[in-house]
């Protein structure tokens, strides 16, 4: 078996095309300078500072090595330093020492599930994830951006839960904006967005950043009130196992298959919506071992657990990344900043990095997708809104979840309603649906019946009804009714078990009930479900094709 079927960075790299490093320098000079600031804040958020930057450094490598999206960034989240606060901390009992072997621990935990799912091949979970609800995702993740940064670029300390809280919190403390910040991160966004117009090929994240620093050391806006990121701690972690105890590893081993699922669930939906911009696939089954080996090296190396970063993709994106060599340049800025640079951020603005990611939120939104929704299927365009809505109104997992019960319920829906036909014969022998075949003429005593979908307990009774309906609207007497069942490709009990009574209420009316073109499977299921109809040999119930059912037509007693 060939290495690269394994390490698709391995094949990403053989084809590197020179043209792509510029682009990619750029772009991982740009991801690099916004995962230090970032990196540190989910840190702060976990209590371990420097766990968010351990989590930006190797993790990066290893999925550039064994992830499948070329496009995704991934690193330390909201989601999963909110994890190591909430179901983590509580057991260290203010220890810090205690909380870093603890959150390590999880990390390797995580990195070995998702190592396991993919091995399994159990990436199918994310075939769950349809068009409108990344395309509701995409459009929420864009004003989750904006409503996190737009406090930071108007200078502002708000609180909320949700999105939706942040919103209504910044718009009632408009009248504190800080008009200096304000400056600040509005010239970075419009930088940045006048450069992806006219003149694309500059990364405009780079003179942002560097332009507002220049800026606060020659106008002292510091002490104009701007925010600036401040001191950064330096330092390279030590590769090491953390070594928890069964007890621990019992207390960690739930939150760690809740953080590997919210962390898959994330990385899918995001590596599906880039790749999607960009025409390429996503193998799921691949991304569970890339996910889990940048978890396996983040606990290892004293990082926080790992998820896609859809803000940092995003950002990498915006700035002109074409490869996973942007996530290696970036990587190798965080550490180099760590060890070296430090002191060079300590004048960087945090409105600034709020109108980066605002510009990598407007580079999110595409208003043409729900207009496409709107003219293929109103109800893909609901479940787009839903989804984005949910992710707003109540946080992006929760989001995604309410547009996936929604599709599934209306899944569930198409098939208990399914559609169906009354086939008539042709000219040249063939059964078609009289509906849309002209040519194609019932069969006076015959009722050739097709039904699409599966039979199962949720349409069984509707598929009886309309068997019923239709003997009662038909022109003649009825006397055999065929079901072409080339649509049904599963029967369970509950279906057969109204076949059998189907058939028996048939009979007692002098009409036969028989079956053509049929799947093996479900032959076999059917066969076995009416066994006790048929038991009186006379006559098969199952047949090859509806012409062979036909053809055996007559009478049952």
């Amino acid at each position: 078996m060939k290495i690269a079927r394994w390490v698709p960075g391995l094949a990403a790299a053989r084809g590197y095309q020179a043209s792509f490093l510029p682009r990619d320098l750029a772009a991982g000079v740009t991801l690099g300078a916004v995962m230090v600031p970032v990196g540190l804040a989910y840190g702060e958020l976990a209590g371990l500072p420097l766990a968010g930057l351990y989590g930006s450094m190797l993790p990066l490598l290893a999925y550039a090595l064994f992830g499948s999206s070329r496009h995704l960034v991934v690193g330390p989240d909201t989601a999963m330093a909110a994890i190591v606060a909430v179901a983590v901390a509580p057991l260290a009992v203010g220890d810090p020492a205690r909380l870093g072997l603890l959150a390590a621990g999880l990390g390797v935990m995580v990195g070995l599930i998702c190592l396991l799912s993919g091995l399994l091949r159990l990436g199918f979970v994310a075939n769950f994830l349809s068009k409108p609800v990344i395309t509701g995702f995409l459009h929420g993740l864009a004003l989750v951006i904006v409503g996190a940064q737009l406090p930071k670029v108007l200078g502002l300390k708000v609180e909320g839960a949700t999105t939706l809280d942040q919103f209504v919190a910044t718009v009632r403390h408009l009248g504190q904006t800080n008009l200096a910040t304000l400056a600040i991160g509005a010239s970075c966004l419009v930088v940045i967005l006048l450069c992806r117009r006219f003149a694309p090929r500059v990364p405009g994240a780079v003179l942002a950043l560097a332009g507002s620093m220049l800026a606060v050391l020659l106008l002292g806006l510091d002490r104009q009130g701007v925010a600036l990121v401040g001191r950064i701690p330096t330092g390279l972690p030590d590769l090491s196992l953390p070594l928890l105890s069964l007890a621990d590893f019992d207390a960690l081993l739930p939150v760690a298959l809740v953080a590997a699922l919210l962390s898959f669930s994330d990385t899918m939906i995001t590596a599906r919506a880039f790749g999607a911009r960009h025409g390429t696939r996503v193998d799921a089954d691949q991304e569970l071992l890339g996910l889990g080996a940048a978890n396996l090296v983040s606990g290892l190396s004293q990082g926080l657990p790992i998820s896609a970063s859809d803000t940092r993709t995003a950002v990498a994106e915006a700035a002109g990344s074409r490869t996973q060599l942007t996530m290696v340049i970036a990587a190798a800025i965080v550490a180099g900043v760590t060890l070296w640079l430090a002191d060079l951020l300590y004048h960087l603005p945090t409105a600034a990095l709020g109108g980066i990611l605002i510009a990598s939120a407007w580079g999110l939104c595409d208003v043409s997708e729900f207009r496409r929704l709107w003219r293929f299927r109103r109800s893909d365009f609901v479940a787009a809104l839903l989804t984005m809505a949910g992710v707003v109104a109540l946080g992006v997992m929760e989001g995604i979840l309410v547009g996936v019960v929604f599709s599934l319920v209306l899944l569930l829906r198409a098939l208990a309603f399914p559609s169906d036909a009354v086939l008539g014969r042709t000219p040249e022998g063939g059964w078609h649906d009289v509906a849309h075949r002209p040519d194609a003429a019932p069969v006076p005593g015959l009722l050739v019946y097709r039904f699409s979908a599966p039979l199962f307990f949720a349409n069984c009774e509707l598929f009886r009804d309309r068997i019923e309906a239709r003997i009662a609207a038909a022109a003649h007497p009825v006397r055999r009714v065929i079901v072409d069942g080339g649509a049904i490709h599963d029967i369970d009990l509950m279906a057969c078990e109204l076949l059998v009574d189907l058939e028996r209420e048939l009979r007692g009316k002098g009409i036969s009930l028989a079956f053509g073109n049929l799947r093996d499977r479900v032959r076999r299921d059917i066969e076995r479900g009416l066994q006790l109809a048929a038991g009186d040999g006379e006559g098969d119930l199952v047949f090859p094709s509806v012409a062979a059912a036909a053809q055996a037509d007559r009478p049952r007693p």
